[in-house]
């Protein structure tokens, strides 16, 4: 053991070379021992997919988040966190005044949404906020990969109970949303066309 002063604080740092835990110990026979090693990742990961867990075990790429000033989140989201750039994505007009912004950012391999919502078909997004708050979490983002992935999807989410409350075709990606009640947020899944593809490999990387 040796002490040394850290900003004014002393503190003792251990210099035994024996690790506190053993790895050994550590049992988990769902990891395949042949997966590759990738010196970028700190451990190993089972695949991205698990067809086995239900409706989670598809790809998760994304964390998105209702904001009332989207401008003002992305500064925010800037100034806190390093995420600086961002891509706005192309809405078309909506009906009856409604608006809708979103940013997107890439980082170390997530991906960031940021959506503003106001009017009328919003709901999902708009009532989301609680009052006084100008950021919150709202949905867990995953891609689906084709077809038939997507058709195994709609037969989970049956069986779980999960009815599909907001659902659609943008041209690029298809999706829909179901509320995880058990998380108290919502779950998006993305089928992405071949240019949907193209726009989500282009989004700004930080």
């Amino acid at each position: 053991m040796r002490s040394r002063e850290a900003k004014g604080i002393a503190t003792t740092v251990s210099t035994a070379t024996t690790p506190w835990w053993n790895p050994s110990s550590l049992m988990c026979s769902a990891m395949p021992s042949d997966l590759p090693h990738d010196d970028r990742i700190v451990v190993r990961r089972p695949p991205a997919v698990a067809p086995a867990a239900g409706s989670l075990g598809l790809e998760l790429f994304q964390n998105a988040y209702v904001v009332r000033d989207l401008d003002a989140a992305m500064e925010q989201i800037g100034a806190s966190f390093g995420v600086r750039k961002f891509t706005m994505v192309p809405v078309p007009p909506l009906d009856g005044g409604a608006t809708l912004r979103i940013a997107l950012a890439w980082c170390a391999g997530q991906m960031i949404e940021l959506i503003e919502a106001r009017g009328p078909g919003l709901e999902l997004h708009a009532t989301w906020l609680p009052e006084g708050a100008d950021i919150r979490f709202h949905h867990n983002g995953y891609f689906v990969r084709n077809e038939r992935e997507w058709a195994d999807l709609l037969q989970k989410l049956a069986e779980e109970g999960r009815p599909i409350v907001m659902s659609g075709d943008s041209g690029f990606i298809r999706y829909a949303y179901v509320y995880a009640a058990e998380l108290g947020h919502y779950l998006e899944f993305v089928l992405p066309n071949a240019d949907g593809k193209a726009f989500f490999e282009n989004v700004a990387a930080n």
